[in-house]
């Protein structure tokens, strides 16, 4: 009985000692927005955007972990829309930004399994890769705002064009996945590489163009490399 109350004790010991590993980490990097579905303008042509985020995750054991981010981007595309003049004339095509999100603010609640690397003797945790899924909610920032140019300076100016285009704020949920990889130098501090693409469902309030821009979901796919600093660590982690 003796023998096995200490191994049971060894064993709780253990399990609380993990529990209480946990990482806080920052990362930025791009992003890239899918053709927004269900949308009146969509935007034929991908462009680059920002991607940051903040993250906070909870290591349950060394191959279970689950946490919350914070991320924030920019859902931006391109459009060329061909002008004439009121002979009909070409004009050529002109480059329309369409900006369905000047931010893009989520939060998720992640669970990840882990694949841990040990450096030897399985002592330390020098690495390692998780994959999982998230789910949560998506807060989109924007103003509506339309803006013309015109095709020279010398274009009279009925023949101005919209050069930019902003849909209106609203709200939503997310859901996805992330794959990454952490590289720690010593126990705390470490390199993280993560690749997490989401797919977002909003819903704006917009009565412009026979409200063609109320609703709409979109693909966007992060790419950031961050700082991440363990706490709690013990020589499982």
């Amino acid at each position: 009985m003796k023998a096995f109350l200490l191994s049971a004790s060894a064993v709780l010991f253990s399990l609380v000692s993990q529990a209480q590993s946990y990482e806080l980490g920052i990362n930025g990097g791009i992003s890239t927005t899918s053709k927004p579905h269900q949308s009146l303008y969509k935007g034929d042509d991908n462009i680059w955007n920002y991607a940051a985020s903040v993250n906070f995750r909870y290591n349950i054991t060394p191959h279970l972990q689950t946490g919350i981010t914070a991320g924030l981007t920019k859902w931006e595309r391109m459009d060329n829309w061909p002008l004439s003049n009121t002979s009909n004339m070409s004009l050529g095509e002109q480059n329309v930004k369409v900006v369905l999100a000047e931010h893009a603010v989520n939060f998720q609640l992640e669970l990840n399994y882990v694949v841990p690397f040990y450096r030897q003797y399985e002592d330390f945790i020098r690495s390692n890769l998780y994959f999982g899924v998230a789910a949560g909610a998506v807060i989109v920032g924007n103003d509506g705002k339309i803006s013309y140019s015109r095709v020279n300076p010398n274009t009279p100016a009925e023949y101005t064009y919209t050069s930019e285009l902003h849909f209106e704020s609203g709200y939503g949920f997310t859901v996805g996945a992330q794959l990454g990889y952490s590289y720690f130098f010593n126990n705390h501090l470490g390199l993280n590489v993560e690749v997490a693409p989401k797919v977002a469902w909003v819903e704006t309030k917009d009565p412009r163009y026979a409200g063609g821009n109320n609703q709409y979901n979109l693909f966007y796919y992060p790419t950031t490399i961050g700082i991440h600093y363990r706490f709690g660590y013990d020589k499982r982690y």
